[in-house]
């Protein structure tokens, strides 16, 4: 019992990892779409990811101006005239695999009014609440290795322990699901919205999401699978 609780422990702190990891590759994936560009420690166009296209600077936003000017976008980026959304700065060194998609997910209008936007809101929120719950989850699963020390007989508190850490895992899992997160990134990766350095961060975070939700899976279950074995033998390393 102990070793299966030990195993499932590990599996949560994996697990939970990965989610931080995720939720930091989300937020890299919306960085420099607006203001000035965040470069990598050596300024290098390869450290960071560019998207390849993005909005314009403030004092060109398309609420100002109609025409391009010269301080319209940022370094790497040239202004161009769009017939949808106005003006928009696009990267000349790496051209979009789908322009219309990356541009929508570009939020050039600011008001996130296309499905591939609210979709990216969509998962970037999620993101954060499962690796809230992951947290949660791995929490729980050392209130349970301390119940083998601490009160070993209270049966009934380390099998609730046990089912409320699977019911945690679950919901961080399928709530990553149910925001269309694979299908998402999946899109994203066809769609092709950043240089090399982005697009290898875009293909990191699709494993780091499959990672994610194996491992919240398996935790999940050992968890249910620990709750039985709790409720007969509680916390007792011998006799059992």
């Amino acid at each position: 019992q102990m070793f299966l609780t030990l195993v499932t422990l590990a599996t949560a702190i994996s697990a939970f990892l990965f989610s931080v990891w995720f939720k930091q590759d989300t937020d890299n994936m919306n960085k420099n779409f607006v203001g000035e560009v965040t470069r990598g420690a050596s300024d290098g166009y390869d450290l960071v990811p560019f998207p390849c296209v993005r909005n314009t600077l403030a004092d060109c936003s398309n609420d100002v101006a109609d025409e391009c000017r010269p301080n319209c976008c940022p370094g790497g980026y040239e202004c161009r005239r769009d017939q949808v959304v106005g003006l928009i700065c696009k990267n000349p060194s790496d051209e979009c695999d789908d322009f219309l998609w990356c541009r929508d997910f570009a939020d050039i209008s600011g008001n996130c009014q296309t499905e591939i936007c609210e979709a990216d809101k969509m998962v970037e929120s999620i993101a954060q609440w499962a690796y809230v719950f992951s947290g949660m989850g791995v929490l729980l699963d050392m209130f349970d290795i301390m119940m083998f020390f601490i009160s070993p007989n209270y049966v009934v508190v380390k099998s609730l322990l046990n089912f409320a850490s699977s019911c945690i895992k679950w919901v961080a899992m399928n709530s990553l699901i149910g925001s269309g997160a694979l299908d998402f990134v999946s899109q994203l990766q066809v769609a092709g919205c950043y240089n090399p350095y982005g697009m290898t961060m875009i293909r990191s975070a699709q494993s780091t999401l499959m990672n994610f939700l194996v491992l919240q899976g398996a935790s999940a279950t050992l968890s249910l699978v620990l709750a039985p074995f709790s409720a007969y033998f509680g916390g007792k390393l011998v006799g059992v």
